[in-house]
C-alpha cells in the first residue's frame, strides 16, 4: 500500500476506514481535552485577575487618599512653600511636591464629529467670503490665513478597502502593486462529537 509524502518519520498513517475513523476520533477527543484545559487554566487566570484587581484598587484608593491631604495642605500653605510664588516645585525631605497648568482639551459640547466638521466648514467659507469682500489687503489676508489654519483642522483620511478589493479581484488587481493572492488548498479534519466519548 502506497504510503503518504511526510517529513516526519514516525507519523502514524491509518492503513484503512476503520483506522481512519478511530484516529479521527482520538483527534476530537485530543481537541476536547484541550478545550477543558484551558477552560481550567481561563478561570484560574480570572480568579488571579480578579483578586489582582482587589488588590490594585485598593492601593489606588489608598494613594488617592494620601495625594488629596496633601493637596489640601500644599494649598494652604503654598505661600511659604513656593516662597510668594517665585516656584511651582518644592522639594521636601521625602519627596517634591510641584504644581503643573493644566493641559488644553479640545471638547464638541455634546455635538456629534459631523455637526464638528460641518460648522468648520461653515466657518472656513464664512472667513473666504469676508476676505473677498475686504478691501484692506493685510486683513484679506489675515482671514484667509486663519481659513487655511481651520482646513488643516479637518482629517482627510483615505485608505484602501480590502474588503472592496477582495469582491472586485479582477478590476482590483490591475492596479499596480496590488496582488491578489489566494491560499493553498487546506486539508481539515472535523471529528464528529458523538464518536468522541467511543475513545475516551
Amino acid at each position: 500500500m502506497a504510503r503518504a509524502k511526510t517529513k516526519a518519520t514516525n507519523l502514524r498513517v491509518p492503513q484503512n476506514d476503520a483506522e481512519a475513523e478511530q484516529m479521527i476520533a482520538q483527534l476530537g477527543a485530543s481537541q476536547r481535552d484541550q478545550a477543558e484545559t484551558q477552560a481550567r487554566h481561563d478561570a484560574v487566570i480570572a480568579d488571579l485577575e480578579a483578586e489582582h484587581g482587589k488588590k490594585i484598587k485598593e492601593f489606588q484608593q489608598a494613594q488617592t487618599g494620601l495625594i488629596e491631604g496633601i493637596s489640601v495642605w500644599a494649598a494652604a500653605n503654598r505661600e511659604r512653600l513656593t516662597s510668594g510664588g517665585k516656584t511651582k516645585t518644592v522639594q521636601l525631605a521625602s519627596g517634591t511636591i510641584l504644581w503643573r497648568d493644566g493641559r488644553y482639551a479640545v471638547k464638541h459640547r455634546g455635538l456629534k464629529e459631523e455637526d464638528v466638521v460641518r460648522a468648520i466648514q461653515e466657518r472656513i467659507a464664512g472667513l473666504n467670503a469676508e476676505a473677498a469682500a475686504e478691501s484692506r489687503r493685510s486683513v484679506a489676508l489675515r482671514l484667509r490665513a486663519q481659513a487655511e489654519t481651520l482646513a488643516g483642522c479637518l482629517r482627510h483620511t483615505v485608505k484602501p478597502s480590502k474588503d472592496a478589493m477582495l469582491a472586485a479581484r479582477d478590476v482590483a488587481a490591475t492596479v499596480p502593486g496590488v496582488v491578489i493572492d489566494r491560499e493553498p488548498e487546506g486539508f481539515f479534519v472535523e471529528p464528529l462529537a458523538s464518536q468522541i466519548a467511543e475513545v475516551a
